[in-house]
């Protein structure tokens, strides 16, 4: 659980990239939670629809999908289940990113640029353009808003990535506590 959970200590790439697997499992649960807890059909023809649409010239979202309320009776529960287990995985990701700066001797506060930034920033770039796929991704007020959000939030997760999954955490001990590797 110190793993998953603490935001103490180090890991080493290893365990990082052991998280991978970790993620994986994590959305096959949440996969099974939505399927089962929720009607998925409609949401499955709503894509057919959309691909239909688009062959007949419509842009996205301009033509009716079949989408009615999947969400009643029970519904609520595996909406609830899921929300849980997203807020888990949201918490474990931090927790584990931010051992894993440790190692590399780096303080939490790199998750701002590492993460909440990217994550804002792709927040921005789907709001200001929602359509993407029909008005490209420099649409916006001022022409390259939103595609500059965008290329800064894929600089800035290449970096955090290669940053976390690549480069060698610091040999012996540091203010973080001592080397996971020995």
């Amino acid at each position: 659980m110190s793993y998953l959970f603490s935001f103490q200590g180090r890991i080493n790439r290893a365990k990082i990239w052991l998280f991978i697997l970790v993620t994986l499992a994590w959305e096959i649960v949440v996969g099974l939670v939505a399927r089962f807890g929720l009607s998925w059909t409609n949401y499955v023809h709503s894509f057919h629809a959309m691909a239909e649409n688009s062959k007949a010239g419509y842009a996205l979202g301009r033509a009716p999908l079949p989408w009615p309320d999947p969400v009643n009776g029970t519904g609520w529960i595996a909406v609830g289940v899921i929300a849980l287990l997203v807020l888990l995985y949201f918490f474990a990701l931090l927790a584990v990113y931010t051992k894993r700066l440790h190692d590399r001797n780096k303080s939490a506060w790199w998750l701002l640029p590492f993460v909440f930034i990217p994550w804002g920033l792709a927040i921005f770039h789907s709001m200001a353009a929602p359509n993407v796929f029909a008005m490209g991704p420099f649409f916006g007020p001022l022409g390259m808003g939103p595609g500059m959000a965008h290329l800064v939030g894929t600089i800035l997760g290449l970096w955090a990535f290669i940053e976390l999954f690549f480069f060698r955490g610091t040999s012996g001990e540091n203010r973080f506590g001592p080397d996971p590797l020995r």
